[in-house]
């Protein structure tokens, strides 16, 4: 079973947060028929975030997406469509999530309206702190509660309480630097979390279990779906009529007008 599995960091440096993703998609390869590929935010033009006109709603296209802008965004979305799993990365940046990845979340709003196409994928969240309690869990929940409300599914790393090096339950939670911090003017602070072992091993794990979890996701909707009656919707993508099967609240009469 051939899967995709995309990596996003939301990091505005290219450093510790693009180099966990990316432990992530080498240990995802290590698998048969993987494909990785690896988007890194701060090589996009973004023009802005979600201007809430609801165009993308009214008007659902795979391929115009987002309506208020044209730029290098929907060329992401696109290509998220594409993913059977997903390798979600960002920094602590003041306790929570930078701009460039809460940017991505909002404009992920033409998903909606296209009937939620990234359903029942596999998600895990890696971030990267200065400190050792420094918000690490704060963005993995923001990653997650983006993935669950667009019915995605979260996947968690192996339990590990370790001596020296970060670690959490809840995804990749790494160190600038360790066993002390490097702080972002010391020479070497962008690869400093490659001294946090501890975090390359659940990167490792991580990496391998949404390939997993892709592939057996993936294998499963093809013989339990719903044309032999075993599952009611399907994976990805719904219609409209599954939406209005699916969500008795949805206001379909919106992409009528």
């Amino acid at each position: 079973m051939r899967v995709k599995i995309i990596g996003i960091s939301g990091s505005p440096r290219k450093g510790n947060t693009n180099i966990l993703v990316n432990v992530c998609l080498d240990s995802a390869r290590e698998l048969k028929d993987v494909e990785t590929e690896f988007i890194h935010l701060a090589d996009y033009k973004i023009d802005g975030g979600c201007k809430a006109c609801y165009a993308c709603f009214k008007k659902p296209d795979p391929e115009k997406l987002c309506y208020a802008y044209k730029d290098d965004l929907n060329l992401i979305l696109k290509k998220m469509m594409t993913g059977d799993g997903f390798i979600l990365g960002c920094p602590v940046y003041w306790g929570s999530v930078t701009s460039q990845f809460k940017t991505l979340i909002d404009r992920t709003h033409p998903f909606s309206g296209l009937g939620r196409p990234l359903r029942n994928k596999p998600v895990g969240g890696v971030t990267v702190a200065l400190g050792k309690i420094a918000g690490q869990e704060n963005v993995l929940f923001e990653i997650m509660k983006f993935a669950m409300f667009m019915d995605m599914i979260p996947i968690g790393t192996k339990v590990s309480w370790p001596r020296e090096g970060m670690s959490c339950p809840w995804g990749v939670a790494g160190q600038q630097g360790w066993p002390e911090q490097w702080g972002s003017t010391n020479p070497g602070n962008l690869e400093a979390v490659n001294q946090d072992k501890a975090a390359f091993a659940c990167a490792k794990v991580l990496g391998m279990r949404v390939a997993e979890m892709a592939k057996v996701i993936k294998a499963g909707f093809t013989l339990c779906n719903p044309e032999n009656g075993e599952t009611k919707w399907p994976v990805g993508r719904l219609s409209l009529e599954d939406i209005k099967d699916y969500d008795a609240h949805y206001d379909y009469r919106m992409q009528k007008q």
